[in-house]
């Protein structure tokens, strides 16, 4: 078939250089001791999410529970759901993928944490933070600490760590350099606030699209998420 064959519009990618791609991000990640979860929301091709785990991601990360279902069902079992699952019909659901499947997922309220405890017998739990984005997530490390004593408490929940969403770094290099210290300062306080109340983050999970070959300047990460 000849490109002007296709009806329009159409997708269509170059796989030299999207297998090009893959290889580079995995490759940075292997160079700094950094595990990848790649963000499917950007793609939703579970073929190509087979892709980025065959060049060298530990799993990946989804949006919904509907991404993790589809993922699932093409044989994809070690997810990151990135958004807080809140509802008695949703946390249903996060059990009976929690199953089949090695599941983690983030949140920032003891509300939520509660749900799940309520839903599930076996939940990774990552506390949000929020370094700046205005989003999600904690921005006191007291707050953190709090936060994960409650979950270690909760039946069915086991606290990995941290994560965060650097969004607003899509500005120049060295506007990010600024804000990168401001984040680090977060990140190695909440870190050792933790630490000290022998509540360690094994999981410290960062990255961003703007963020994507920066992840080892962040103070303590030790897994990248790249979307785009």
């Amino acid at each position: 078939m000849l490109i002007s064959d296709l009806e329009t519009p159409a997708v269509v990618v170059d796989l030299d250089i999207m297998d090009r791609n893959l290889a580079r991000m995995a490759g940075y990640c292997r160079e700094h001791q950094l595990l990848l979860r790649p963000h499917t929301k950007t793609h939703k091709i579970p073929e190509l999410a087979k892709r980025q785990i065959a060049s060298g991601a530990t799993g990946i990360t989804v949006a919904k529970l509907g991404e993790a279902e589809v993922v699932l069902g093409a044989g994809i079992t070690d997810m990151l759901i990135a958004y807080p699952i809140v509802g008695p019909k949703k946390t249903t659901r996060l059990a009976q993928l929690a199953e089949r499947a090695n599941i983690t997922v983030s949140l920032d309220s003891e509300e939520v944490a509660r749900g799940l405890s309520e839903a599930t017998t076996k939940i990774g739990v990552l506390i949000e933070l929020d370094v700046g984005f205005g989003r999600c997530g904690i921005s006191n490390e007291a707050d953190v600490l709090a936060l994960a004593r409650k979950i270690v408490e909760l039946r069915g929940l086991e606290f990995r760590g941290l994560m965060f969403f650097p969004g607003h770094f899509g500005v120049a290099p060295d506007e990010r350099a600024a804000m990168r210290m401001q984040v680090n300062d977060f990140l190695k306080r909440t870190l050792e606030v933790l630490s000290d109340a022998g509540l360690p983050a094994s999981i410290v999970s960062g990255g961003s699209t703007p963020t994507a070959y920066e992840g080892s300047l962040f103070f303590g990460v030790n897994e990248v998420r790249p979307g785009t």
